[in-house]
């Protein structure tokens, strides 16, 4: 088959969690003999590569507003591959469905991977929120097949809009090799002395319950935040001013360096607000690390019982939780063994990969 992914910030992944599904899905797809196309949005100059990991790469350029650019690329992107003769089109993101409209007129199939509800993120315009709100149902409709990451994101389409989309998780590599001692030295941190937070720095997120319930606790380990904005830093720039000394903010760290700071965390937290299923908090748990999440519903189901949870919004139920688990090495060991356990079971992304080709096949027969 050829098949082609659009409207994300393409591979290797250094954004989110979509650009990490495509990079774990489209590269083993390529593995198996498939022909593999990403399209990429850039910034500045344009970069060189045609290929990466027998995947075929394809640029568009990025604007620098947020609610124009997603469009820009999307329609970029979907006219160009009208003329790749792809058999599978496969679009990332809720909004995208109207760009599916252009990939059916070239007759080739299509299928739409959704957010979380996005309708209910802070950082959204109402107006845009409302219009996200309003067309959920032709994300199901236009798409030859619409699929979710999440069981409860699939449960509310079915309660609200009676028509359901295709569950397909995302996935995490297990490995539960040492950190390389080099990540700590270039960082200033030491080996599981220190908390961890990886994702985008959006409201959304949290991350200022877990900036003001780390203020109010007395330890010596660091509080680390991996991630950023590419859109702004507004977010970015009122967490460092409430943070404390021993709050450290890299920015983006990518490939052996995220992992071996992910592998020497004592404990990794997700505050969210908003999820669908967070490939970051599965990289963790892959990667053998105790985890403490928000209880919003898309959490807990990730999670399952490999992890322990706080009241959503609450920073002080957070303080609570972050204290206990400091104080409790033991209960952080057990939960590491669960998490790890729970990935093999449920987040295998060859399994997943499987998954998703039989979709495609189905669709072309």
């Amino acid at each position: 088959m050829r098949i082609a992914y659009l409207a994300t910030m393409g591979i290797p992944a250094r954004y989110g969690g979509f650009e990490t599904c495509v990079e774990e899905i489209a590269t083993r797809l390529a593995r198996k003999g498939h022909e593999i196309i990403v399209y990429c949005g850039y910034r500045g100059l344009r970069p060189q590569a045609k290929s990466y990991k027998g995947v075929k790469l394809v640029f568009v350029p990025c604007l620098n507003n947020k609610f124009l650019d997603f469009p820009f690329r999307a329609f970029v992107s979907a006219l160009d591959v009208m003329h790749r003769n792809a058999d599978i089109v496969h679009y990332y993101g809720t909004d995208a469905w109207p760009f599916t409209l252009l990939s059916r007129i070239a007759r080739s199939r299509t299928v739409l991977s959704l957010d979380g509800l996005v309708w209910n993120r802070s950082s959204y315009p109402m107006f845009v929120r409302k219009i996200l709100r309003l067309t959920a149902a032709s994300s199901l409709r236009l798409p030859h097949a619409t699929v979710v990451d999440s069981k409860v994101v699939q449960r509310w389409y079915l309660e609200n809009l009676n028509n359901s989309p295709m569950y397909v998780p995302y996935g995490a590599n297990v490995d539960l090799t040492d950190p390389e001692e080099g990540v700590f030295q270039k960082y200033g941190l030491r080996n599981r002395n220190y908390i961890l937070f990886v994702g985008r720095l959006v409201r959304e997120k949290g991350v200022h319950y877990l900036v003001e319930a780390f203020k109010k606790i007395k330890t010596d380990f660091n509080l680390l935040i991996v991630g950023g904005d590419p859109y702004g830093s507004e977010y970015e720039s009122f967490l460092r001013q409430n943070a404390n000394e021993n709050t450290k903010f890299l920015g983006y760290v990518y490939g052996e360096d995220y992992r071996n700071l992910c592998k020497g965390a004592y404990l990794y937290v997700t505050p969210s607000d908003l999820e669908g299923t967070s490939p970051a908090l599965l990289t963790a748990m892959a990667l053998g690390k105790c985890v403490l999440v928000s209880d919003i519903p898309e959490n807990l189901e990730t999670i399952g019982d490999a992890g322990f949870s706080f009241k959503h919004g609450d920073s002080e139920d957070l303080k609570e939780e972050l204290q206990f688990l400091l104080s409790n090495p033991e209960a952080v060991v057990k939960m590491q063994r669960r998490a790890i356990d729970r990935i093999r079971n449920y987040y295998d992304w060859n399994k997943i990969t499987n998954q998703m080709e039989e979709i495609y096949l189905s669709l072309i027969r």
